[in-house]
């Protein structure tokens, strides 16, 4: 069990996280609601960069929480494998972070993400990017709320390990 200590630092930095997600979030928003019928790869790049963002802040919360709670995440397939480490109740450990239905959610826009880091040079299509979008958007408002109830969580066992021993 992670000391008071570290779970405080988990929380600050899990919500300098999800502010710096959430400023993505409502550029996305805006600019998803000014697209013209067919974007330009301009207005796609663009989308996709937030996209990429967001998914990327989301991630990084979700590994810290590995990072203190677990400790071990394989090298080789980490970014999977923390998607389903976060759906996991870890009685003792740590409650689950994600229900498990937002995973499906969550394994597009980890796709995408992939795809738009590795691939240089290949066209963006709008058809394909709105089903990444979504994706974000059934995940948005769950996420915010996996995270709330997970930081609310993180607080009640930072108040029982500060109880005095009797």
């Amino acid at each position: 069990m992670p000391n008071p200590d570290d779970l405080r630092v988990l929380r600050k930095e899990i919500e300098a996280d999800l502010a710096t997600i959430s400023q993505l979030a409502e550029v996305l928003v805006e600019a998803r609601a000014t697209l013209p019928a067919e974007p330009d790869q301009k207005d796609l790049a663009y989308i996709a960069y937030l996209l990429h963002g967001i998914y990327t802040g989301w991630e990084s919360a979700m590994r810290r929480i590995a990072t203190t709670f677990e400790n071990r995440l394989d090298p080789a397939r980490w970014h999977a494998q923390l998607l389903q480490r976060m759906s996991l109740d870890l009685p003792g450990i740590r409650p689950p972070v994600i229900d498990p239905s937002l995973r499906l959610h969550l394994e597009k826009l980890r796709s995408f993400r992939h795809f738009f880091r590795h691939s240089y040079g290949v066209p963006l299509r709008w058809a394909e990017l709105k089903l990444v979008l979504d994706a974000f958007e059934a995940a948005a408002s769950e996420m915010a709320e996996s995270f709330s109830r997970f930081l609310s969580n993180v607080e009640k066992i930072t108040d029982l390990s500060e109880e005095p021993e009797t």
